[in-house]
């Protein structure tokens, strides 16, 4: 009878969503008929939620039950829509009016403080406004990265003695790079947390990309397999080995035996022109990571609200969903890094958004040794929360990140056999590297449903191993077997993966 009971919410589910809608539209200023980026979507209850992209664009499927509810459109500082489904059907862009502060309606308390002090008593209520609870979230994840390679990259040999190695073989290496190496991963998956521990159970996801950084590696292994193959022997002779390095630091060619609680990290099957697997373990941390670095109040990324010192502070007031809101602006003194806007409630001060990026002229991790150099050149994330009951948890996040990395600096490789007292040198190779690159990552995270989560039912949750990543040649929204998320922007519209 139970498996008889389940199999029927399964049956009717399946055929709730197989009558589902589709909306689509965008979200506009009603004075200026600007696009609104990063609006709220949601029914009056919170559920399935989603957001506009940085375009103001939006999608939101609907299942056959809703049809008669409403969706919500709210943005900050502007008068929070109500528009029924089957209006949104027949147009699904909307324009939202801007609201108009009444300023005897202010209340007296929100204008006793100043935002300095208002920062404070953020940092001290944030663990009982932001609390980590045991939750099962169902979120949408969005990845990519763009990694330019120019023609001026140059790696020149100065010397070799093999036979195989010369200057010419180089130069078809440097060919197979692409001049810009781009990828998008998009994943559906269940994030499940209870204390200190999580796992995520894979539901979908979708890659678009050009040429992944394996299939480059196997086409260079390609021109220079007579060097690979000579590098595998010399593991398996006593007498003979390589040695690689720069100056007067090199270290031993060796075999690494890998680690069998860290196998395939990243990904396996990539040479498929349809699927490849990932490490369920992987995304989960990637994801764990994004959370933390992008919206934990000990990231180093919220130093201004952890590290005041280093800041200047504007107060002023809005309204978001008809209650006021504390709008704090910020910029940074000699020490700090960004400048940016935080929205924060006048009643508990929870963050209801917030958002920073790099000032001019800032940049960290700024390194140069030894000929070797890195720096992130550029920064910013958008972080939207939305409230439950009475605390306030991730809703939104969009971070970008920009860095650069260098190379200015001779290298060698040469091939030893092993004597009583010294070594012999049998071949070696010189060569000079001097390459730049500049790197732009993105991310996407969008928690479209979220609920409480006993201990048992955590403990049931079985991580699989992989998880299966389909690759697509464009992007569309018929890709998805489990419904659209958020519309992509246009530079990922116009992407075309290269099949070579």
């Amino acid at each position: 009878m139970r498996m008889s009971f389940i199999s029927l919410l399964i049956v009717c589910n399946l055929s709730i969503w197989a009558q589902k809608k589709i909306i689509t539209g965008r979200v506009l200023d009603t004075e200026t008929g600007l696009s609104l980026p990063f609006a709220s979507i949601s029914f009056n209850d919170y559920r399935n939620g989603s957001v506009s992209n940085s375009e103001g664009m939006y999608v939101m499927d609907i299942a056959a039950d809703r049809l008669e509810d409403s969706l919500y459109f709210s943005y900050m500082g502007y008068e929070t829509l109500g528009v029924s489904v089957k209006s949104l059907l027949m147009e699904g862009s909307v324009w939202l009016r801007s609201v108009q502060l009444n300023l005897a309606e202010i209340p007296v308390y929100s204008q006793t403080l100043n935002a300095l002090a208002i920062i404070k008593l953020v940092k001290k209520n944030f663990p009982n406004n932001h609390p980590k609870v045991n939750q099962l979230q169902h979120l949408f994840y969005h990845s990519y990265n763009n990694t330019p390679f120019s023609e001026a990259n140059r790696m020149n040999v100065l010397k070799t003695s093999f036979d195989d190695i010369d200057q010419g073989l180089v130069d078809e290496v440097l060919e197979v790079i692409p001049e810009n190496i781009k990828s998008y991963r998009d994943v559906i998956v269940d994030f499940y947390s209870h204390g200190a521990e999580t796992k995520i159970m894979p539901i979908e996801g979708i890659s678009l990309q050009e040429r992944t950084a394996l299939s480059v590696q196997n086409q260079i292994e390609e021109k220079i397999l007579n060097i690979t193959e000579d590098i595998e022997l010399s593991f398996e002779d006593d007498e003979l080995y390589y040695k690689m390095g720069m100056g007067i630091i090199s270290s031993k060619l060796e075999l690494n035996e890998p680690d069998s609680e860290d196998v395939d990290t990243v990904m396996t099957n990539a040479d498929d022109t349809t699927n490849y697997l990932i490490s369920s373990e992987y995304l989960r941390k990637d994801i764990e990571n994004f959370l933390v670095n992008t919206a934990d109040i000990n990231s180093n990324n919220l130093e201004f609200i952890n590290k005041p010192k280093k800041y200047n502070y504007q107060k002023e007031l809005t309204l978001f969903n008809n209650e006021w809101v504390y709008k704090i602006s910020f910029e940074p003194k000699e020490q700090g890094i960004f400048q940016g806007i935080l929205y924060i409630a006048t009643t508990n001060y929870a963050i209801l958004q917030l958002y920073y990026e790099f000032a001019t002229g800032k940049i960290t991790e700024n390194i140069n040794l030894l000929g070797i150099g890195h720096k992130v050149n550029y920064k910013k994330a958008q972080v939207i929360y939305e409230k439950l009951d009475t605390a306030y948890f991730v809703k939104y996040i969009n971070a970008e990140k920009q860095e650069f990395y260098s190379i200015d600096r001779n290298f060698f490789l040469v091939k030893k056999e092993k004597r009583f007292l010294f070594d012999k040198a049998l071949d070696k190779i010189k060569f000079a590297l001097d390459m730049k690159f500049e790197t732009k990552n993105g991310w996407e995270l969008l928690v479209m449903h979220r609920q409480n989560l006993a201990k048992e039912a955590f403990e049931l949750v079985k991580e699989p191993e992989k998880m299966t990543i389909k690759k697509e040649f464009v992007n569309s929204m018929d890709m998805w077997d489990h419904g659209s998320v958020i519309v992509p922007n246009t530079e990922l519209k116009n992407f075309r993966r290269d099949n070579k």
